[in-house]
Formats: C-alpha cells, sequence, structure tokens
C-alpha cells in the first residue's frame, strides 16, 4: 500500500511538470514560427511568454536574433540583466550579452563584460574563445591575440585554443602558422576538415607550399585525422584550381569502404569545379572497392567530360556485362556510342547501334543519330555526317547542323546551332569567338580550316586559318592568331613565329597582337634564346601599357634579369 500511494504521488508531481514542458515547446514553436515569416515584433512577445513558462536559454537566443532582425539590439540588455543577476554563471547569457555590446559598437563595455565573466572562473575557456571570435570576427588581430594569450595563461596551453589561433593566424597573413595550428585542431576534432579549407582557401600561390607541409599527417596519428588531414589538402587544391594535385592527396589513402566513400564525395566536388579527369580517377577508385556499376558509369561520364573518349569507351565497355539488359542500353550503350563518335570511329558505333536491333528505341535512334553525325564529321566525312543528321531529325538550331552550317560558311546558322551547346567546348569557344568577330554572314573558306580542325589535321587547320583570313578582313587577326596557336601546338615555332610577326607589326591595334608578342617572347625562353626573349617582353611593356597581359610579361622580365643576374661570375659583380 506504501509504494502505491508513493507511485501516486510520483505521478500527480510528473504530470504538471510535463505540462509545463509542453506549454513551453508550444511557446517556443509559435514564436521560432513568427521568426521564419519575419514578424519579428510577435516573435519577440512569444519569446518572452516562452521565457516565462521557462525556457529561459533559448528564449534569449530567440530574443536576440529579433532584436538584432529589427536594429533593435539595445532592447535585449534589460533581459540579459535580470537574468545574469539571477545566474551569473550562466555562459549562454555572457555569450549573448558579448555579442550584444560588439553589435552595439560599445568596444569597452565588452571589454568589460569579457572580464567580468573570466573572473567568476579565470580557467574557463568559454569567455576567452568567445570574445577572441568577435574580434576576429572584426578583423581586430592585435586584441584577439592578446585574449588569446590570456586564454593561454590561464589554461596553462595553447592546443585548447587552435582553432582560435588558427583563424588569427589566418587574418594576419601568417599561413604557415595558421595551418600548422589548423593541423592541430583537426587533430582533436577531424570534423574541422572543411572549417580548415575555407580558413586556408585565400593563401597566396608563393606561401602554397608551406601550407601542404604544414598540413601533412604526423606520425602516430589516428586513421580518421590522417583522412581528415587528406580531405583537408585536397579541398585545398580544388580551390586553387588544381584538381589532379587534389586527387593524389586522397588516392593513397587505403582502399576501404569508407574511404571510398571519401573518394565518391571528392568526385562529387571536383566535378561541380571543372575537375572531371580528378573526378573520373576518384569514381574508379571507388568502384575498385565497392563494385557497383553505378559507379563505374559515373566514371565513364566523367572521363567524356573531360575529354577521355578512350578511356570512357574501356570503363562502359567494361562494365556493360554486370549490367541487365536494360541498363545496358539505356546507360552504358549512349555512354558507348558518345566515345566512339570523338574517336571519329562512328562505323564501329553503328555496328554497336545494330548488335542491339529491337532493344533500341525509335527515338533513341535518333538521339544515337545526332551523336554519329558528330563522329561522322570527326572522321571528315561530311557527306555521311548530313545523313545523319537528316535520320535523327534535328532541328535546325542544334550543334551538329551548327558545325555543318559551319563548314558550308553560313555563320548565321552556325551562331544559333553552336548557341545551344550545354557544354561549350574549346572547339565551340574557338568557332562562336570567330563569328562574333565579324560582320560576314557567310564564309565559304572558312570551313575548311574548321573541319581541318575538327579532323585533328593541325597542319592543314593552320594553312586554312592563315588563308581564310584574306577574305574575312575584319576577323583576320583572330584567324591570324588561331593559325599561329595551332601551330604552336605542335611544336612548328619558325611558322608561329612568322604568325606572331605579322600580327605585331601589321595589326598593332587587334587584341592579338600583344598576345603574339608573349606567346613570341615565351618561345624564344623555351628555345634558350633569353637575349630575344628579353627584348620582346620590353616591347609588349612598352608598346601596349594597358594590355592586360603586360603583368605577365613583367613577371618574365624579372625573371630572366634574375638569372642573367646569376650567371655573372662574382669577380665581376664585388670587384671592388
Amino acid at each position: 500500500m506504501t509504494a502505491l500511494l508513493r507511485w501516486l504521488a510520483g505521478v500527480a508531481l510528473a504530470a504538471p511538470l510535463a505540462l509545463g514542458a509542453q506549454a513551453q515547446e508550444r511557446a517556443l514553436q509559435r514564436a521560432m514560427d513568427l521568426e521564419n515569416a519575419s514578424k519579428y515584433r510577435e516573435a519577440v512577445t512569444a519569446y518572452r511568454e516562452a521565457m516565462s513558462q521557462g525556457a529561459l536559454v533559448a528564449g534569449i537566443l530567440g530574443l536576440e536574433r529579433a532584436f538584432s532582425a529589427m536594429g533593435q539590439e539595445d532592447s535585449l540588455l534589460p533581459a540579459i540583466d535580470t537574468l545574469l543577476r539571477k545566474t551569473p554563471r550562466e555562459p549562454t547569457f555572457r555569450g549573448a550579452l558579448l555579442r550584444t555590446l560588439r553589435a552595439l559598437g560599445r568596444d569597452d563595455a565588452a571589454r568589460r563584460a569579457f572580464d567580468d565573466w573570466r573572473a567568476l572562473d579565470p580557467r574557463d575557456a568559454a569567455p576567452y574563445r568567445e570574445y577572441a571570435r568577435l574580434l576576429l570576427t572584426d578583423r581586430r588581430a592585435e586584441a584577439a591575440d592578446s585574449v588569446l594569450q590570456l586564454a593561454v595563461s590561464a589554461r596553462g596551453g595553447a592546443r585548447e585554443f587552435a582553432t582560435e589561433f588558427a583563424e588569427l593566424y589566418a587574418t594576419m597573413g601568417r599561413w604557415d602558422a595558421a595551418a600548422a595550428a589548423w593541423r592541430d585542431a583537426v587533430s582533436d576534432a577531424p570534423y574541422l576538415d572543411q572549417a580548415a579549407i575555407y580558413s586556408l582557401m585565400g593563401t597566396p600561390s608563393v606561401q602554397r607550399d608551406g601550407v601542404r607541409s604544414a598540413l601533412s599527417a604526423l606520425g602516430g596519428m589516428s586513421p580518421p585525422v590522417v583522412v581528415a588531414l587528406a580531405r583537408a589538402r585536397a579541398g585545398l587544391e580544388l580551390r586553387w584550381g588544381a584538381p589532379r594535385a587534389a586527387w593524389r592527396e586522397l588516392s593513397a589513402l587505403p582502399p576501404t569502404d569508407s574511404t571510398a566513400q571519401v573518394w565518391i564525395e571528392f568526385a562529387d566536388e571536383a566535378e561541380r569545379v571543372g575537375g572531371a579527369l580528378a573526378a573520373r580517377d576518384a569514381l574508379l577508385a571507388a568502384y575498385q572497392v565497392r563494385r557497383q556499376p553505378a559507379l563505374a558509369l559515373r566514371a565513364a561520364t566523367a572521363a567524356l567530360a573531360g575529354g577521355d573518349a578512350s578511356g570512357a569507351l574501356a570503363v562502359a565497355t567494361q562494365v556493360t556485362p554486370a549490367l541487365d539488359s536494360a541498363q545496358a542500353v539505356a546507360e552504358a550503350l549512349p555512354l558507348r556510342i558518345r566515345a566512339l563518335a570523338q574517336l571519329a570511329r562512328p562505323a564501329e558505333a553503328e555496328q554497336l547501334i545494330a548488335s542491339h536491333g529491337a532493344r533500341i528505341t525509335d527515338a533513341q535512334r535518333r538521339t544515337y543519330a545526332r551523336a554519329l553525325a558528330w563522329g561522322w564529321i570527326r572522321a571528315g566525312d561530311i557527306a555521311r555526317a548530313r545523313r545523319a543528321a537528316a535520320q535523327g531529325g534535328g532541328e535546325e538550331e542544334d550543334v551538329v547542323s551548327g558545325w555543318l552550317a559551319l563548314f558550308d560558311g553560313d555563320l548565321e546558322a552556325a551562331r544559333r546551332g553552336l548557341r545551344t551547346a550545354d557544354e561549350k567546348s574549346s572547339d565551340i569557344v574557338t568557332a562562336l569567338a570567330f563569328i562574333s568577330r565579324t560582320r560576314q554572314t557567310r564564309t565559304p573558306g572558312i570551313g575548311a580550316a574548321f573541319l581541318a580542325l575538327a579532323r585533328g589535321d593541325s597542319a592543314a587547320a593552320s594553312r586554312a586559318f592563315e588563308q581564310a583570313a584574306e577574305g574575312v578582313p575584319d576577323a583576320a587577326p583572330f584567324l591570324l592568331g588561331l593559325a599561329a596557336r595551332v601551330a604552336s601546338a605542335r611544336r612548328d615555332d619558325a611558322r608561329a613565329i612568322g604568325l606572331w610577326t605579322r600580327l605585331v607589326e601589321q595589326y598593332t591595334t587587334a587584341p592579338e597582337a600583344p598576345e603574339a608578342d608573349l606567346e613570341w617572347a615565351r618561345t624564344l625562353e623555351r628555345r634558350g634564346d633569353r637575349a630575344a626573349a628579353t627584348a620582346r617582353y620590353e616591347h609588349l611593356i612598352l608598346t601596349w601599357p594597358d594590355s592586360a597581359l603586360v603583368p605577365q610579361a613583367r613577371q618574365a622580365l624579372d625573371r630572366l634579369r634574375a638569372l642573367a643576374l646569376r650567371a655573372v661570375p662574382d669577380s665581376l659583380l664585388f670587384h671592388g
């Protein structure tokens, strides 16, 4: 009987507590709904009601947000003062006071609030961390440094504040020290790798080697820390425009299932920043671990996007036996056909399509016909390309029709078609750039040049672009520059220099002229003729001082002069 009475008494006490908690939750939910609806005045009233129900911490944070949104931060101070008199050690209230005073620009009062907070317990890390972060947000590096030094003295070490020191050093431009601090922070909390990337991504190029070294894993680190540091280095390389270097940072990790997930996530990010080939490598590595055909198909797609048609074909062909017939037709076959088209092997693509017979729908055949048309263009058979394009039932304004129009010299139709490309390849960008440089609507001679380029006959393409320049005076500098670039790419330096000479001497007002001078100088430098290269860099700087290429010329000139200085014997430099 006594036990029953105790149980009934407990139920009687618990019921009001449960009802009170429910009232708090309802009041808070109503306040947050009002805040999310940007009804800040009503939200203030609702948060005060929630606080009256006992939701003090959540309520004061809600009031802080609402008053901040209305620009009335000072209205929060009376509520904080009241709460601190009752619970002076509550860190949420102390932090809200610091943030509010900082928002109001009351720096002296904020400093006093910090001193009051740390006086309660000088070894408590919270006041130092909160105040230092606020000062770093305001880019007040010296003040933040003094606060962190106080923290180190009070706590007996700096490791606990590695994140704050990392942010401080980054703010000060001490990138090596920032990276070392981030290494310590990530070692203690591997999830901070993304914060390290964000903090260090602004490192100047000349200081990046130091950051790379500082973020390297040390002996004895646990596997999660090694992975986190590798992710940090890879993330930085991606943001520094080096996706292949980023992949190298992750490729050495042991091939486990968790590593495969890291590789897949890296591939997602690499694809977003245009690192298709790095994504291909990461997906292939993940496939070797998990053996999921979807990963191989993604790798083939990335390979195609990165211009590796041979790799895409090999991967898609290899994974096809692991797919059911529907997947093979719907997912692997389109990749194989596109790859064969890019490789100028349309006849093989036609045989592949025929081997699937009735499993291919009429709609799919029309789609494949457009890919085959591009394949025949690459193979140089324009007649078959036209027939394939007609079988595809393509509209007048599509990419294949645009190329065919360009080969015919119809620039208006070419512009309409090429502009429809979802992904602008370098060839399409070049063609559209040419079209934008001329007022002519038809230039029959240009088709042979672009067709030779599509076939991969660079020697013929360079000659054809030079010849076409005669018939398109307003785009002549562009075409001569293109002819020179093609010649230079195939290491025909004599021809390239002849074309650059024409541009520099005959087309001084064209944007291609300073570009020609720069490439001419680089070629001379590559061939070891430093004196002639120096003269060309100087010519560019003096002739086109407003060109965007002048900084590059100056850097090259400084480098050559430094090399020349090193070559002078000491006896000539120090003869006195």
